[in-house]
């Protein structure tokens, strides 16, 4: 595994924070199919070879409001891109990952600010690595025990991945062997100290949530999370008729200034055959349609958008606000990015989704590109877009 990969994969991440939109809207508004202009705008980039295809779902809590699917889902076939196209939607996996972990806090099973080593044994003796004055690294033991708070924050002191996982793939080994191979990596920094965006602190809340309850991760979000959504499109192990639906992931060919499909460069094993585990920092597979279900219910504060309550709003409200403690500037709730006007995700082959503070929207974008020229300028019209929809709210109520 390229180490390249993953540095690419933790800059299109952070791109993400940046990612601000502000405005007021109210509760319920109308919106005609295109209303939005993005089919309008985004069908440029298609016309130029410069991007393959996206979707696009705007919705309120309970219901969709506008759908668009724009150019193909596979150029060379000219397979048409749909709203049940599947995606590898990355480290959008994390608030889902957040979600089971803060069901696991209601219930009493989990505790934000207790040590992780409480539930995850392997993790009793971590220590920080430290650059000497000569360039030698010397290892200290931990100043603090890291916390689930901190883990889901990114705040703990691990690293991005472990080595293995660079050289092997993220999903290259269950979650709680991985935690064995996570305790033998020495943290960045000390527990709290700063902010590093890491898969491996979400992994640790993956691992907490099988020691508590008693069943694997896939099994316990189907039953908690995936099903009472209807969600039936979420899965780490894509099937046959999904992965006839999942669109090809693009990257730019210089030599051709072409298109050019990639593989799924962080999980090796999806071309190779290897088995694969399911992984909390970035493994899950969706579509449009059915991952804007998990945002409704965010943005419907707990609720499902058929009514099905999965948390309470104050594990919304948790989920959803800064925290990264007083000393860390970075603005990360628990899975997602925060500001004081919506929080959402990224993921690395640039699919998105976002929910507004006052319930009035929640949007999914989707799309399969790595690091395409014109991949920030198609990102910006998506931005622009729900902001479209947003002033079309304010203006209806």
């Amino acid at each position: 595994m390229a180490r390249r990969s993953f540095q690419v994969l933790r800059l299109l991440c952070s791109l993400f924070a940046a990612f601000i939109v502000v405005f007021d809207s109210a509760s319920t508004f109308e919106l005609k199919a295109g209303e939005t202009n993005f089919t309008e705008s985004w069908t440029q980039f298609v016309e130029d070879g410069s991007m393959p295809g996206a979707v696009l779902i705007v919705a309120t809590p309970k219901e969709i409001v506008s759908t668009e699917c724009v150019g193909w889902a596979d150029v060379e076939s000219k397979t048409p891109m749909k709203d049940d196209s599947m995606f590898w939607i990355a480290s959008n996996t994390k608030a889902v990952v957040a979600v089971a972990v803060m069901i696991c806090v209601e219930e009493g099973l989990l505790d934000l600010d207790e040590p992780v080593e409480n539930y995850l044994p392997e993790l009793k003796n971590l220590t920080v690595e430290r650059k000497q004055e000569d360039g030698t690294i010397v290892l200290f033991p931990e100043k603090s025990k890291v916390t689930l708070r901190q883990a889901l924050s990114h705040t703990a002191g691990f690293r991005f991945l472990t080595r293995f996982q660079e050289r092997y793939g993220i999903d290259a080994l269950p979650v709680q062997r991985l935690m064995t191979v996570v305790g033998m990596t020495p943290l960045i920094d000390d527990p709290g100290a700063r902010y590093s965006y890491s898969n491996l602190g979400i992994d640790v809340g993956q691992a907490a949530v099988e020691a508590v309850s008693g069943m694997t991760f896939e099994e316990f979000l189907q039953k908690r999370v995936f099903d009472p959504l209807e969600m039936e499109d979420t899965t780490f192990y894509p099937n046959k008729e999904q992965l006839d639906r999942m669109a090809t992931p693009y990257c730019w060919d210089g030599d051709s200034q072409l298109l050019k499909a990639m593989r799924f460069q962080q999980m090796p094993s999806m071309d190779d055959g290897s088995p694969r585990f399911a992984e909390g920092g970035g493994g899950l597979f969706s579509s449009a349609r059915d991952y804007i279900k998990f945002y409704q219910m965010l943005g419907g504060k707990g609720v499902g958008a058929n009514g099905k309550r999965i948390l309470s709003e104050k594990s919304v409200e948790t989920m959803s606000t800064k925290q990264t403690g007083d000393s860390v500037e970075t603005l990360y709730g628990f899975g997602l990015v925060v500001n004081d006007s919506w929080f959402g995700h990224g993921g690395a082959y640039g699919t998105q989704g976002v929910a507004y503070r006052d319930g009035s929207v929640v949007a999914v974008y989707m799309v399969a590109v790595g690091g395409l020229p014109k991949q920030g300028e198609a990102e910006r019209v998506f931005r622009s877009c729900v902001d479209a929809a947003a002033k079309k709210s304010k203006e209806n109520n």
